[in-house]
């Protein structure tokens, strides 16, 4: 055995121990990101083993493949990025060089694997720069993907472990007496499965042509807005099933505290206190403006009020020291709303398939008609309560519309 086996070998054990330890302290994705280390290590080791029996000691000769002058290498990303720019222009009409036709062919075939058995297919996968600098403008907006734990997932289905429970302790022990066994964390898993959301960009074809407008950029911006307003719709109110998101106040598996005709600070301080104090590090409240507005009617004895605002930021506030978050996606139903408050990371889970799909025509539709051209694109995600003990609802809270 080389010094470079051993040293790998040494690597692989210390990689595995690393990958026990974090799954039994239930850092599961770090545990996932370590086995995937010693599957490498593992690899590698198996490779050398394989070299060093395939040896035959004796001096070989090295062939000299020849050197090919017509072909050069491809930067697949970078023409595929202007085969997508050229489609979202021309449609089937698109020029496209060799190049980018061999790129468009590889993203094409993994539009295809996205599908999985579902009869909409034919679509391109949008640029990953494109669909990163989404994402990143999402998260400058209120976007639930700021709020709860995002999960990217390779499948349209499959399942994610959880863990419940805060309090788990050793037990003391004598020396040279029995250890006795402790309680283990309870494990359970979340079943996903990703939905489809679609929406239409019409653009008239004049637009279309000018070569002043970048196109991809319109589309981006476009599908920003859409794609963060369903999201949020969903997380919140999505109506559950197999077909449909579960929302986080429209399921029954969190806990609820019914708000009295006159909210006071008891009412708020039995709501944080609802949720367990494993679960209150990193907590935070979420409620819409309106609750903002009643809270702020809420004094102390000395006359402050118990929504302290940022006095360098507008609309950011602490209620009991915790961060207090404002999405207008929370409803108002007959002058009552809901406030929300706990670890929304570890308490609710957003599945998020990466890889948007767009697909562009100028004749379906009513794209001839109207002398447009309209372009689809095609998300898929899953959301819904991870661990129900990590957060506690508040209803009908009052508010003045």
């Amino acid at each position: 055995m080389d010094p470079k086996e051993r040293e790998l070998r040494q690597q692989l054990a210390a990689k595995l121990d690393e990958a026990r330890n974090l799954t039994n302290e239930g850092k599961l994705a770090e545990a996932r990101a370590a086995t995937d280390a010693a599957k490498e290590l593992r690899e590698q080791i198996d490779l050398l083993e394989e070299l060093r029996s395939t040896d035959t000691g004796g001096q070989l000769t090295p062939v000299i493949e020849p050197e090919v002058d017509d072909k050069r290498s491809v930067d697949v990303k970078k023409e595929y990025r202007s085969a997508f720019q050229k489609i979202l222009k021309y449609g089937k009409e698109a020029e496209l060089t060799e190049d980018e036709q061999r790129a468009l062919k590889e993203m094409k075939d993994q539009a295809r694997s996205m599908s999985e058995g579902d009869g909409a297919k034919g679509g391109i996968l949008v640029p990953e720069d494109i669909t990163f600098e989404i994402i990143k403008q999402k998260k400058t907006k209120r976007s639930i993907r700021n709020l709860v734990g995002v999960k990217p997932v390779g499948t349209l289905s499959g399942s994610r472990p959880k863990r419940r429970g805060t309090d788990l302790r050793m037990k003391k022990v004598g020396e040279k007496k029995k250890i006795e066994g402790v309680d283990t964390p309870e494990y359970g898993k979340i079943e996903y499965k990703v939905h489809k959301y679609a929406g239409i960009f019409e653009a008239t074809n004049e637009l279309m042509a000018d070569s002043a407008v970048n196109i991809d950029e319109e589309l981006a911006d476009w599908y920003m807005e859409i794609s963060l307003n369903t999201e949020n719709a969903e997380v919140f109110y999505g109506v559950g099933g197999d077909d449909d998101c579960e929302g986080m106040f429209t399921t029954t598996k969190y806990r609820t505290i019914k708000c009295p005709a006159d909210i006071d600070i008891k009412t708020l301080r039995k709501l944080k206190n609802a949720v367990d104090a494993g679960y209150r590090d990193g907590a935070k409240f979420i409620m819409n403006t309106l609750a903002t507005e009643t809270l702020a009617d809420i004094k102390y004895a000395d006359g402050k009020s118990v929504l302290v605002p940022d006095p360098t930021k507008a609309d950011v506030f602490t209620l009991f020291g915790f961060p207090v978050e404002v999405y207008d996606d929370i409803k108002n139903e007959t002058g009552k709303t809901k406030i929300a408050f706990g670890n929304f990371e570890v308490g609710y889970y957003f599945f998020d398939r990466k890889g948007l799909e767009a697909k562009t025509t100028d004749e379906g539709g009513d794209a001839f008609e109207n002398d447009t051209t309209l372009t689809r694109v095609i998300q898929r995600f899953d959301a819904k309560p991870a661990n129900e003990d990590a957060i506690v609802i508040l209803t009908d809270v009052p508010v003045t519309e």
